[in-house]
Parts: structure tokens; C-alpha cells; sequence
């Protein structure tokens, strides 16, 4: 199984794959969508696609560590990516 990193962005996202050994980035790229909901599922569709069994997500935190607006977002998304893919999100 391969690990899926994400980092998630208002107008672009950067998804990186793991090679089938989990030691190097087989494949990244970024996806642009706006919409949380067929954001999540096309996330969840690369999972499928690609066999993906970790998933990972960037959080951003602000310069003094605390969570901003940027990380509530990013929380968001992996809550409904948990739900379409049926993967948990760490």
C-alpha cells in the first residue's frame, strides 16, 4: 500500500504518492478545486486508483504554533476525505 500526502490550498492542492516500497515520492501533482466536497472525493478517487493505504495532511499553523483559519480548512477536508474514502487521515 502507498502513502498519500496533501497539501491542501484554497485554490490549489498538492497530492505526492509514495512508491510501492514507502520509500520515495512516486508521483505528485496539484489539483485545483475549489469545492470541499468534490475535492474530497476526487482525493478519495486517487486513493482508490492508486491503492493508498496512509494518508497524511499538512497542517499550517501560524508563525507563534497555534491553529489558524488555514488549519480549520485543512481539518475540514480531511473530515469529509476520512468519509469518501473510508481512509483515516493523520
Amino acid at each position: 500500500m502507498r502513502v498519500m500526502a496533501i497539501d491542501y490550498g484554497e485554490r490549489r492542492t498538492g497530492l505526492a504518492f509514495s512508491d510501492l516500497t514507502n520509500t520515495l515520492v512516486g508521483d505528485a501533482f496539484t489539483v485545483e478545486e475549489r469545492d470541499a466536497q468534490r475535492l474530497a472525493q476526487r482525493i478519495a478517487d486517487e486513493c482508490a486508483a492508486r491503492e493508498v493505504g496512509t494518508v497524511v495532511m499538512g497542517l499550517p499553523r501560524n508563525m507563534d504554533g497555534s491553529e489558524g483559519e488555514s488549519a480549520q480548512n485543512a481539518r475540514e477536508i480531511g473530515a469529509l476525505l476520512e468519509e469518501a474514502a473510508g481512509l483515516p487521515v493523520e
